[in-house]
């Protein structure tokens, strides 16, 4: 290739990309792609401004390029430092700080300063062999990038055809067709685990539910501890063993997600005639393709490039670079302005939560029935948004345990208003399932709790009388697992044959079967 025989300068801005994609290559299936966009801009306007800085001041464009490429190295590699750092002691004095990180940067980069203006050597070699290093380092996220959409789309037709024509489901006789709300509460433990953990309690909360015709499964626990494994799970009615009946997910990430985009429940409802709504989450492998109506708040829609605060991949970017430094400095931080971008990943997300809340009580009389309406909320999952009052907080509280059952106790009063709202405005009365995904999201080793307490989940069913008179809340019972959930639900009220499967739950992606101990309240 004979522009990498040529002599001019390419390598420094293709240094300064290479962070950018490969941090958008690692989190691929966890954003959107334009949310990298500022970052990508970001970065290559700093490097130009570097390299002409030296350009202008040293009169010699290899040199300049060289030194770009250091101070670029060591700009993208401070962030990364520090946070391995912070577990280097010596003396009992963490090494990660920045009073002694810094200094050592400061060092490298005017030694490898003096070492480049120094030289007499030609450099033209030097920058055709770099321009070409660089050009391969690019590619390796890009590639990755690529090979992650081949795998997703690979996986989403082999999933299409494995589900083909696999709908068991019938309308009943009388054509009756109830709504069906799915709320899925990121995080929610279980309420033995509120209780001794979280020196708290929602006992009147779920009384609260019983009260409303709910059945709460007091010992029910996830079937799987990861938010993926457990909604794919769920919403394909199945394990994620691929038949073996072992303890273990055999899936690929992309299959996973897949089966969440995708998922029989969701077929099964489609083929059924429901309207399908669902609410924006913040992460892009939960959202269902193919929804009739996908509810988002109005401002997020808008351009990425002009809106203001930085979003969650950009303040993941900043965490890794050497903004960490100046975002560390309290004396910027005391600028409320500068504050609210810095900090605008928690306020998009508390703006996220408030609206899924406040939309779902307008459900009932905002669409038509039969309607099937899946909200995921991350929440009561940190970050932590409110106190137990409902007040915004702007800083994460130093007591994780108590601001996370603060979090539970104003979700519940929210709750118990949705409900209210849900069935005195629906006709026939609805179905409902409120389920954690997994238990609560806490430093477990930190705390000193058995990791294995994740899998309790909040899990609480309202299942009216179906078309024939038949009760199905009488087939519950205090250990049902998600799984199930479905299963329950087709049959009963749909005439398919589904069945139960075995209540199994497993920690992580393979462990043994794991049964907590509990004792329903009486």
């Amino acid at each position: 290739m004979k522009f990498l025989r040529a002599n001019f300068v390419l390598y420094p801005f293709l240094f300064g990309l290479y962070p950018v994609f490969s941090l958008i290559a690692s989190n691929a299936s966890e954003m959107d792609f334009p949310d990298g966009l500022r970052s990508i801009a970001g970065s290559l306007v700093i490097t130009l401004i570097i390299y002409f800085i030296f350009l202008l001041l040293i009169k010699n464009p290899a040199k300049a390029a060289l030194l770009s490429s250091i101070l670029i190295l060591l700009f993208f590699s401070y962030g990364h430092i520090n946070l391995l750092g912070r577990s280097w002691t010596f003396l009992d004095l963490s090494l990660g700080r920045h009073r002694f990180l810094l200094p050592v940067y400061l060092l490298l980069f005017l030694l490898a300063s003096w070492l480049v203006l120094r030289t007499k050597r030609d450099l033209s070699m030097s920058t055709r062999i770099l321009n070409a290093f660089a050009l391969i380092l690019l590619f390796m996220p890009l590639i990755q990038v690529a090979i992650s959409q081949v795998e997703h789309y690979r996986a989403r037709l082999l999933l299409g055809e494995e589900n083909n024509g696999m709908s068991r489901v019938s309308i009943s006789p009388d054509g009756q067709r109830p709504d069906i709300y799915y709320i899925v509460l990121d995080g929610y433990p279980r309420g033995d685990f509120i209780n001794q953990y979280l020196d708290s309690s929602n006992l009147d909360f779920l009384t609260s539910l019983e009260e409303l015709g709910f059945y709460v499964a007091h010992c029910s626990q996830s079937n799987y501890s990861d938010t993926r494994f457990s909604l794919a799970s769920t919403l394909n009615m199945t394990y994620l063993d691929g038949g073996q009946n072992l303890p273990e997910v055999v899936h690929t990430g992309a299959v996973l997600d897949s089966m969440i985009h995708t998922g029989e429940v969701q077929q099964n409802l489609s083929d059924l005639g429901y309207t399908i709504i669902t609410f924006e989450s913040g992460y892009k492998w939960l959202r269902w393709e193919l929804t009739d109506h996908h509810l988002i708040p109005e401002q997020f829609n808008t351009s990425r490039f002009s809106y203001l605060g930085i979003n969650d991949f950009e303040q993941l970017f900043l965490d890794t670079t050497a903004a960490r430094l100046l975002l560390d400095l309290p004396l910027l931080l005391d600028s409320d302005r500068l504050a609210g971008i810095i900090d605008n990943p928690r306020a998009v997300h508390r703006e996220r939560v408030m609206f899924s809340l406040e939309q779902l009580q307008q459900v009932p009389v905002a669409y038509p029935s039969p309607k099937f309406t899946y909200a995921h909320i991350i929440f009561p999952h940190p970050p932590f948004i409110v106190d137990s009052p409902g007040q915004s907080l702007q800083n994460t509280p130093r007591d994780e345990l108590s601001a996370y059952a603060d979090q539970i106790t104003y979700l519940n009063q929210r709750l118990l208003d949705i409900f209210n709202s849900l069935l005195e405005h629906s006709d026939p009365a609805p179905i409902i399932i409120l389920q954690g995904d997994h238990g609560a999201t806490i430093a477990y080793t930190e705390q000193e709790i058995d990791p294995a307490q994740r899998l309790g989940i909040l899990n609480a069913y309202h299942l009216p009388p179906n078309a024939s008179g038949n009760e199905p809340s009488k087939a519950l019972y205090p250990n049902i697992s998600p799984v199930n959930s479905f299963r329950l639900i087709f049959d009963s009220y749909f005439k398919a044959g589904y069945g139960l499967l075995k209540d199994n739950s497993i920690l992580g992606r393979q462990s043994p079967y794991i049964l907590l101990d509990c004792t329903p309240p009486k």
